[in-house]
């Protein structure tokens, strides 16, 4: 019976993989990818416990309403960190960002367990990627970004988010316990090794951008939920 239970739990367990992800992307200053990671692991926990046993009690929504956040973080945890990858130019980051923002969401509203929910996400990414990489290859007479980049970023990242999709869409009926909690490390572990090793954006020394959740103003305090500060909240 404590092996059925320890089983059944195992998904909700596994979630947790997100944390150090999030954790990672903070650290490297990608506070935004790092926002994302945290709500994909907040909802896919929750949404998993609502399966266990006797922990209903955490289901403080409706379980419709957390399996769709459940996947559409995950979806964007995939976008997001694409992008990164991407290392575009502001206002283009930007955009692209809450390009994936407004379309995975209504995607995801109309399908949620279909291929394009995560193909459609990766296959825009990686179209628009090629398109930025090989301009800059065009301009600079060079292979771009260095070679460093494909083997030690993007090779080893694509590989595991393969395995993830792998587990996720083909083999999951083979356990579903255990294929899924591998689909959740395989994810997180992709996550970390596409993410470039330095936001470019997020500053240095005195300067770099800091996550806090309790920020104290000269003349009154702030109450910041994961805001990125520069010198003040205000």
């Amino acid at each position: 019976m404590g092996a059925f239970i320890a089983k059944m739990l195992l998904p909700t367990a596994s979630s947790l993989v997100f944390l150090p992800a999030a954790s990672v992307a903070a650290k490297r200053g990608f506070h935004t990818e790092a926002m994302v990671y945290f709500f994909t692991m907040f909802f896919t926990a929750i949404y998993h416990a609502c399966d266990g046993p006797g922990l209903s009690i955490l289901c403080f929504m409706r379980y419709d309403i957390l399996e769709y956040f459940s996947v559409y973080g995950t979806a964007l945890s995939m976008w997001v960190t694409l992008v990164a990858l991407g290392d575009f130019d502001e206002p283009q980051r930007s955009t692209i960002s809450m390009f994936g923002v407004l379309t995975i969401a209504v995607r995801i509203y109309q399908d949620r367990w279909g291929y394009g929910i995560y193909s459609g996400p990766i296959g825009s990414a990686v179209f628009i990627i090629t398109i930025k990489w090989l301009q800059k290859m065009k301009q600079l007479r060079a292979i771009y970004p260095e070679k460093s980049v494909y083997t030690q970023q993007v090779g080893p990242g694509c590989c595991f988010g393969a395995l993830a999709l792998m587990l996720r869409f083909y083999f999951e009926e083979w356990d579903y316990a255990y294929v899924h909690s591998f689909y959740h490390l395989s994810l997180a572990v992709s996550f970390v090794l596409l993410l470039p090793k330095k936001n470019r954006y997020a500053g240095s020394g005195e300067n770099a951008a800091k996550i806090t959740c309790l920020t104290s103003c000269s003349d009154r305090v702030c109450v910041c939920v994961w805001v990125s500060c520069y010198h003040s909240c205000c």
